[in-house]
């Protein structure tokens, strides 16, 4: 790897590492969704519904949070369009709230899909392996929801908590990684030097 592209990597981390705290607050919302989800799917559509669009807005307003944190970069405009599919997906869910669970399904699995390709995205311009891993099973599972969504909604609910306790538990290494980025003193806030 040439010198510059392992520079524009370091930067691209240390622009991420600025928000490492929302990395954890994404990864305990997305943890405590999952388990609200598998433990309780009797308490109503709506509900899980709510509690859906509510992770959905969390996980946007983070990204946004971050590209507005974030500085220049290239990673900025993917974090700004991370947050607008993820605000956007949450609207539709709260506004439609009749939909069919066939059209939830499909709703669903394009999200995921847009949210995991723009996350492997920000992998590869990143080098980061967790990112990467985050992105991957964002697409895995929604082209997995778009390509069988008869399974039913009880099944639906079921893999998007599994995905979200593992996204979340995703979210949290990443965000600690970031944590200790954030620390260096070479870290975040350092200019790189230039020789």
């Amino acid at each position: 790897m040439s010198d510059a592209r392992a520079m524009g990597r370091f930067a691209e981390m240390r622009l991420l590492a600025r928000g490492w705290w929302l990395m954890l607050l994404r990864g305990l919302a997305g943890i405590l969704f999952g388990l609200v989800a598998l433990l309780l799917p009797g308490i109503g559509l709506a509900l899980i519904l709510g509690f859906l669009a509510a992770f959905l807005a969390i996980d946007g307003v983070s990204s946004i949070t971050q590209a507005v944190r974030g500085g220049a970069g290239h990673s900025r405009t993917w974090l700004w369009v991370d947050g607008v599919a993820s605000l956007a997906a949450a609207v539709a869910i709260l506004l439609l709230p009749a939909v069919s669970a066939l059209l939830l399904v499909v709703m669903l699995g394009a999200w995921s899909m847009v949210v995991g390709v723009i996350r492997l995205v920000l992998a590869f311009r990143s080098g980061s392996i967790l990112m990467g891993l985050l992105g991957a099973l964002a697409v895995l599972v929604g082209g997995w929801m778009i390509a069988s969504p008869g399974l039913g909604l009880l099944a639906l609910i079921w893999l998007v908590a599994a995905q979200a306790i593992l996204a979340g538990g995703m979210f949290i290494a990443l965000g600690w990684r970031l944590r200790r980025v954030a620390q260096d003193p070479h870290g975040p806030d350092a200019t790189p030097q230039r020789g």
